[in-house]
């Protein structure tokens, strides 16, 4: 049994730390010093309760080794004290003493934040044991005050870096609205004008390129609106508050049908829908996923579209679940992503940007969002603020 006391678990690291000895008694200290010698830790004397407190406003210890009886200042006093010091408060303390057990007023001893007692005659192998046991805790908290030290520094580098990526980015959204967009425009304007002036001039072929050139202009235009549309997304603060999902959506499908006179859609909206939310990126999520649906049962000969939400796990998911196209799952993970598109363009035009505001709009509520569906089934498109 003895054997198995002396071996120590290794230390986490190769440093040493300090162990405060408070005994007046010399010789005691001395033989104390001894029996910790094996540890390789720096043991500090105190011959007094004040000679510790002393101490401990030097330096911090990581066990305080704390005989019972001692003239002046006993240790449940000098304990007292010791806990009231903020930087000691949690020190661990093991109370040494000559007493017995029944002389020993152990549940004061407790009381002051003593993790244990020691008696006397002391079995080295047991005192050794119980030390090491908070030399390694001490290392360990040392450790982890490093590795947060270190975290802290990596986070202020990565912020700094990430807040000069976003001036990187502000001025590429200038340079997009202003730089790239007026020239698209112009372009544009022209196109359309040498159409109306001209067009009854030009044979068939060549008003084809022209209006293939106008599309693809609008198209490009569209893609600098999405890009736009991403970088607002990324700045600015969120101002989260109670927001009413079911009364956005219904605002959000009239404004659907109103753009699609024509369209015969069967919307199913669930009532009492709430969640924390900015409510000006709430409704650019929500108009995006309806949106999304009425494009994608445009060739349903009758299309439904669902708001809803559910709880699974304790946690209350909301979505939006339609009848059209679908996907495959194999490309899920796709659907998130800016300009990815599972479509052609001709079948459903688009910028391939909608998804991907969804998206940066959950992310910077902290939430989650996903997808599934099937082909030629519809999908569901599941969101979490």
């Amino acid at each position: 049994m003895a054997q198995r006391l002396t071996s120590t678990r290794p230390a986490l690291t190769e440093t040493t730390v300090d162990i405060l000895l408070v005994d007046d008694d010399a010789t005691k200290r001395f033989a104390m010093k001894a029996i910790l010698a094996p540890l390789g830790q720096n043991v500090v004397e105190a011959a007094s309760g004040p000679d510790a407190l002393r101490q401990l406003l030097k330096q911090d210890f990581a066990v305080i080794l704390l005989d019972v009886r001692m003239p002046g200042m006993d240790g449940f006093e000098a304990a007292q004290l010791i806990r009231q010091r903020p930087r000691s408060e949690l020190t661990p303390i093991i109370f040494v003493t000559a007493l017995d057990r029944v002389e020993t007023d152990m549940g004061r001893g407790y009381d002051l934040g003593a993790v244990d007692f020691v008696f006397a005659p002391v079995v080295p192998a047991i005192m050794r044991a119980k030390v090491t046991v908070f030399v390694e805790l001490y290392k360990a908290q040392q450790e982890l005050r490093r590795y947060r030290t270190q975290l802290e520094r990596l986070v202020q580098e990565r912020t700094t870096a990430l807040t000069a990526i976003n001036r990187e980015l502000e001025a590429f959204s200038y340079s997009v609205s202003h730089d790239l967009r007026a020239p698209l425009l112009s372009f544009n304007g022209l196109n359309r004008t040498l159409l109306d002036d001209y067009g009854d001039a030009l044979d068939p072929r060549a008003k084809d390129y022209l209006q293939r050139m106008r599309l693809a202009s609008e198209r490009m235009t569209s893609v600098f609106d999405g890009l736009q549309t991403l970088f607002r997304l990324t700045s600015g603060e969120i101002h989260r508050e109670p927001c009413d999902i079911s009364a956005l959506a219904d605002e959000v499908v009239n404004e659907m049908r109103a753009a699609n006179p024509s369209r015969k859609v069967e919307t199913k909206i669930a009532s009492g829908m709430t969640a924390s939310a900015d409510p000006r990126l709430a409704r650019i999520l929500l108009t995006n996923l309806i949106s999304n649906a009425f494009k994608f049962t445009s060739k349903q000969p009758v299309a439904r579209i669902e708001i809803g939400s559910e709880i699974v796990d304790g946690d209350t998911r909301l979505f939006v679940r339609d009848n059209g196209v679908g996907f495959d799952m194999i490309y899920a993970h796709k659907l998130f992503g800016a300009f990815q598109r599972l479509h052609s363009q001709s079948e459903f035009p688009g910028a391939g940007i909608g998804l991907a505001t969804v998206r940066r709009i959950v992310n910077r509520h902290g939430g989650k969002t996903w997808a599934e569906g099937a082909v030629g089934e519809g999908a569901t498109f599941y969101f979490v603020l």
